[in-house]
């Protein structure tokens, strides 16, 4: 579940994103930032729904963290 999402267009046109996931099955927590290009941004802004406007980017940062483990692991790019 991510608990803080914090979202700032840069003059680059890209979108900074700080977030933090809590992982309530393992109680693990994971916080980070990164620059989103614009596209990534524009496709995130499109996925929110009429229950959560911040859906797209929930989903943004759910996959970046997975592919960004799965490189950690050797395992290459996963998206």
């Amino acid at each position: 579940m991510i608990t803080s999402l914090d979202v700032k267009q840069n003059s680059d046109n890209t979108t900074h994103v700080v977030y933090t996931v809590v992982f309530n099955g393992t109680n693990h927590q994971a916080y980070g930032n990164f620059d989103a290009t614009a596209d990534e941004a524009s496709t995130a802004f499109s996925g929110s729904t009429k229950e959560d406007m911040w859906a797209g980017f929930k989903k943004l940062v759910l996959t970046r963290l997975k592919t960004e483990a799965t490189n950690a692991l050797g395992g290459g790019i996963s998206e």
